[in-house]
């Protein structure tokens, strides 16, 4: 099978997903006890005025009305305006999303370039020098990671590198009080700083990224260290692996094949992971202030503000979705099997 039909068969699956998605999203958000029209409105406002402010929220009429106008104005890049901020839902997204995203990118790469190999690594340790303490250490991680609630661990290190010991920034933002942000290209602050070469700018994001991305990657890189020394393990013991070491082939060499048939297991895991990373980075987010994706949720919830709410929910699942269909395409590239499908 070649790459383009192949994509082209996920692809077709985002269609209806993406439909679920808007149905689930729009029940769940009328399941919200209370009046979004009147909490908008205030208790001043006459119910002539909440029920053009309903009129404008596409909330008069049935349900199957109301979802069909829900779902022209999301297929128009419409979620509605935050009543909170004053702007329409998908500009403030447009905004706080690039600082999450670079979270998740950060954490997932000290994941699998870091963690991911000192694992692998170990397990090797391990196989040939049995009761190493690198690999029990790494065995232990993995199954305790998973324990530490990410908001603790994250207060825990405020608490040690910033009022103990004072080597990380105050928990306040992404860059030190009274230092402009770069000029806006990807919003994301590390890339644009890094394409406008502006090195203090740079530096001072990168410091109060250290701690997030740390904490993301400690607690919920556990799992997928866990299933990468479980798997790489298995294929130690395996035949052709015994094989390769009787024919004298180097141990780097055979740690290649072993890498290469851990990391399908990994993505899939990973991919699985993705939708509790972006719940973790909710609570991260909001204990550095880092003003992302993630708190702009509780900022939603807090205030009961309905459309930030439904469009929260929305680019959450399209995130998600997007990310499994990712894992299929690469999962075309990870094992050679599936060419050969029909």
């Amino acid at each position: 099978m070649k790459f383009l039909p192949y994509a082209l068969r996920r692809v077709a699956f985002f269609v209806p997903q993406v439909l679920g998605v808007l149905v689930v999203t729009f029940v769940l958000v009328r399941l919200i006890p209370g009046d979004p029209a009147r909490l908008m409105a205030g208790p001043l406002m006459p119910e002539a005025g909440v029920e053009l402010i309903r009129e404008k929220m596409g909330l008069t009429g049935s349900l199957p009305v109301q979802f069909i106008h829900y779902a022209q104005r999301v297929f128009q890049g419409d979620l509605g305006s935050s009543w909170y901020t004053g702007n329409p839902v998908i500009t403030d997204i447009a905004m706080r999303l690039p600082v999450t995203v670079e979270i998740l990118v950060l954490a997932l790469l000290v994941t699998f370039f870091i963690l991911l190999p000192l694992g692998i690594k170990a397990v090797s340790i391990g196989a040939s020098l049995t009761k190493r303490v690198a690999g029990r250490g790494f065995f232990l991680y993995g199954m305790a990671a998973a324990a530490f609630p990410d908001f603790w661990l994250a207060l825990i290190l405020i608490f040690i590198f910033y009022a103990v010991l004072g080597w990380a920034p105050a928990p306040g933002g992404i860059l030190d009080i009274g230092m402009a942000r770069p000029t806006q290209i990807t919003g994301m602050y590390l890339v644009d700083s890094l394409l406008t070469g502006n090195w203090a700018t740079f530096i001072s994001s990168l410091k109060h990224y250290i701690l997030p991305v740390f904490t993301l990657a400690f607690v919920y890189g556990g799992g997928i260290v866990k299933i990468a020394m479980v798997n790489a393990t298995r294929v130690q013991r395996a035949e052709f692996i015994n094989f390769a070491r009787v024919s004298g082939l180097s141990l780097s060499t055979i740690q290649g094949y072993v890498t290469r048939l851990v990391y399908p297991p990994v993505v899939t895991y990973t991919a699985v992971c993705f939708a509790f990373l972006i719940g973790g980075v909710v609570l991260i987010e909001t204990v550095f202030s880092l003003g992302g994706f993630g708190q702009y949720a509780v900022q939603a919830i807090t205030m009961t503000d309905y459309a930030a709410i439904q469009g929260v929910v929305l680019i959450s699942a399209l995130i998600n979705l997007a990310v499994f269909v990712m894992v299929d395409m690469m999962y075309f590239w990870l094992d050679p099997r599936i060419r050969t499908l029909a």
